[in-house]
Formats: C-alpha cells, sequence, structure tokens
C-alpha cells in the first residue's frame, strides 16, 4: 500500500463594495484534505472541508472510496522542496477603500461596486513513495465593475486584477479614460476591424485541446498529427507556466507530485506545436513523461489540463500597435460565444470600446465577432503585444483583424 496526501489552506479577507458604498468586511480560513491510498492497482480516495489526520482519512478510504478507479502508471520521482512566494500588506484594503472613494467623487453618474480581497495560501503534499512539497504565498484580487446611471445595461464596464503588486490608485487612474467615453457610442459598420482582448486567451480556447496528449495522439482534436508544421504566425509562442508567485499561483509542483525541470512548458514556438501537455496517466499510456499537468482538485481527482497559458510577449507595447490603426475594437466583456470542431468561434461582445489611431473615442454598440484560430493566429494578425490590455496580465495581447456583426 501507498499513499500521497494533499493538502490546501486558504485564509482570506474581503472587503465589498455595493452601490458606492463598503458593505462589508469578511475573514475566512478554509482548509481541504484529500488522500489517495494505492492498493491492488487501486486508488481509493477520501477528502474533508478541514484538517484530518492521515489515519483518519486512511480509515475513511477503506470505509467509504468504494470499488476504486485503475492505477498502474507508477508515481512522480522522489522530491523534496518548499518554496515561499510574495507577502501582500493588509494596507492594500485601504488603499482599495480610498482609491474607490475617490473615483466615487469625481464620477457621480457612475454606480460602482466590486470587492477586494488578500489571499494567502498553504499547498502541501506528502506521501510515502519519496515526495514532500510545500509552498506558499499571498496575492490581491480586486475587481471593480460600474453602471452608468439610468443606462439599464446590468454592467457598463469593469477592471480587475490578481496580482502581489496591486498599485490600484494608478490603475484606477489609468481606467478613467473608459469611463469618460462611456457617454459616447461609437456608430459601426458590419465588416472586418482589429481586435483585441482584455482577456488574451479568451478565442484560444479550441487551441488548448490540440495541446494535451490524449486527445492529440487519439485524433480527438482540431490540430492532431502536425506538430512540427507551420500552423499560426511566426510571432506566435504560446507557454504554459507552472509557478508565477507574483500572480498568485503557487503550486510549482502539480497534484500528482511532478516538479518541472523548468517552470515554463513551451508549447507553440514560432508558430510551431513543439510539446504536449501530459499527466502521470496519459503519459504512461502514451509513452511520455508527465510535463507537471495531472491538476488536483478539491476532491482529490487528477486531470489532465494547463496550469496557466500564457502567449510569450512581443516587442511593441498594445498602444503603439493600435496607434497605427485606422480603427480598433478592445473587448473587455465577450460572454456567450463558442468555438465548433473546425476551430471557427464567435462571440457576443458587452463591454468593448473603439480606438481611432490609439485615441479612445467612445464605447461600442452592441455587437458579436467572429474569426476562426487559424485566421485569428495566422493571416489575420496584427501583432504580439510586449503587454496587455490589462497592465498587470502576465500574457501579452494580441490584435488581430476579425468578422464584426452589430446586433440589431
Amino acid at each position: 500500500m501507498n499513499y500521497d496526501l494533499y493538502e490546501t489552506r486558504k485564509s482570506e479577507t474581503t472587503l465589498r463594495l455595493g452601490a458606492n458604498s463598503i458593505g462589508s468586511i469578511k475573514a475566512s480560513d478554509i482548509t481541504r484534505t484529500n488522500l489517495r491510498r494505492f492498493e491492488d492497482g487501486k486508488i481509493f480516495s477520501s477528502s474533508r472541508l478541514g484538517q484530518a489526520s492521515r489515519n483518519v482519512l486512511l480509515e475513511e478510504t477503506r470505509k467509504w472510496a468504494g470499488p476504486g478507479i485503475e492505477h498502474h502508471y507508477g508515481f512522480a520521482k522522489p522530491v523534496t522542496e518548499s518554496r515561499d512566494g510574495i507577502e501582500v500588506s493588509q494596507d492594500v484594503l485601504m488603499d482599495f477603500e480610498e482609491s474607490v472613494a475617490d473615483l466615487v467623487r469625481r464620477f457621480p453618474k457612475f454606480v460602482f461596486s466590486g470587492n477586494c480581497s488578500i489571499e494567502r495560501r498553504q499547498v502541501s503534499l506528502q506521501s510515502d513513495y519519496g515526495v514532500e512539497l510545500n509552498s506558499r504565498g499571498d496575492v490581491c484580487h480586486w475587481i471593480l465593475w460600474y453602471q452608468r446611471k439610468g443606462s439599464g445595461s446590468i454592467l457598463d464596464g469593469l477592471i480587475s486584477q490578481s496580482s502581489t503588486f496591486p498599485a490600484i490608485k494608478r490603475n484606477l487612474e489609468q481606467h478613467e479614460e473608459f469611463l469618460d467615453a462611456q457617454k459616447n457610442e461609437v456608430s459601426l459598420k458590419a465588416g472586418r476591424m482589429p481586435v483585441i482582448f482584455y482577456e488574451p486567451l479568451m478565442p484560444l480556447e479550441k487551441l488548448n485541446e490540440s495541446l494535451l496528449v490524449h486527445l492529440y495522439c487519439e485524433g480527438a482534436c482540431l490540430f492532431a498529427g502536425r506538430m512540427g508544421e507551420p500552423l499560426f504566425s511566426p510571432k506566435l509562442t504560446l507557454l504554459d507556466r507552472a509557478y508565477m508567485p507574483e500572480f498568485g499561483q503557487i503550486e510549482f509542483f502539480d497534484g500528482e507530485g511532478v516538479v518541472r525541470t523548468t517552470d515554463d512548458l513551451v508549447l507553440i514556438e514560432n508558430g510551431r506545436i513543439v510539446n504536449l501537455m501530459a499527466d502521470l496517466r496519459f503519459g504512461h499510456k502514451f509513452l511520455r513523461s508527465s510535463s507537471g499537468n495531472g491538476v488536483r482538485d478539491a476532491i482529490g481527482g487528477v486531470r489532465l489540463r494547463a496550469r496557466q497559458l500564457c502567449l510569450a510577449k512581443g516587442e511593441v507595447p498594445w498602444r503603439k500597435v493600435v496607434s497605427h490603426l485606422d480603427r480598433c475594437l478592445v473587448v473587455f466583456v465577450a460572454t456567450g460565444g463558442d468555438t465548433n470542431d473546425l476551430g471557427e468561434f464567435s462571440t457576443p461582445v458587452q463591454i468593448g470600446y473603439v480606438f481611432e489611431k490609439g485615441r479612445l473615442i467612445g464605447r461600442a454598440p452592441q455587437l458579436t465577432v467572429k474569426s476562426s484560430i487559424t485566421d485569428y493566429l495566422g493571416k489575420n494578425l496584427v501583432e504580439i503585444c510586449s503587454d496587455g490590455v490589462n497592465a498587470f496580465s502576465p500574457s501579452a495581447s494580441v490584435v488581430s483583424e476579425m468578422e464584426i456583426f452589430l446586433n440589431d
């Protein structure tokens, strides 16, 4: 018999803002514990909300874990390592309160809501097969959304950030141009226009499938069998980043105890797929080493998926790129879209802004944008920027031409 014990602890202090006023401050401390027992070629699992001893969890795997699931692919290599992330001062909560109060005074035609949290996390994985891993660190999450008084919309704009260096006042000051732009809705025509997303990875969901070893090797993805081919613009390099403590991602190991030799896994380089993501299970099945992508959830299951995809940064800031374009649509909120098996995707845009030659001229009307993965990252790509519209995003932003349809 073998076992591993995975524990996460999150202590969080949250300041909530509602209708221009601080409504509450809340502190929480949540621990989740999961144990997996490996015996007779099976995995038996037990989880607790709260701390629990190894012996208690072992006993629960015998009583309640059922018939178990198949296990034939071994364990992570023995490793012992600890890392400490960055501490975030509680003063950030006061900065949020003061910065928002100033914003409310200067923009009386808006109603602001949101929250600001300081999260302190500790994650550990211990086993009897030689894995002893611990990590801890802080992050500040904050979001502010707003509505124009009398607009009739549920939401007219937002700004958000997750990092250890929030700089809330500076971020809000830089966002003021978008608040000013709310008073003018720009008239647009259907056609083609360069588009840039506040969340740069939102259009790339379908691409992720082609980077998972089981879907790629089974031919169940768009780019199966095309590793090494020039699929996209040579400007494109895509990473899966395992450890970014400055953005609150503190688990340098995956849920199976695999630690990468380098934190960043290059998946696409100069427009070509060069690596695939694997966990122990599918790595064993397809004769590959685990890339540390066995991500474990709160109840102990391990799934093969990305840790944190990021576009490698180019050489030109997004504002300079946009300054050379007649018009550009900057998308802040786009929900309700979908992607088909051909890699074509479209999404309604709930909050967007229009720039002319780099100057913000107003908010966009309700519209839908459409493209395909190959066009978006290939022939229609304008630039991969050196930064993001969200200045503290770990990923670069993409400017690419898309089809624009107005929502009547």
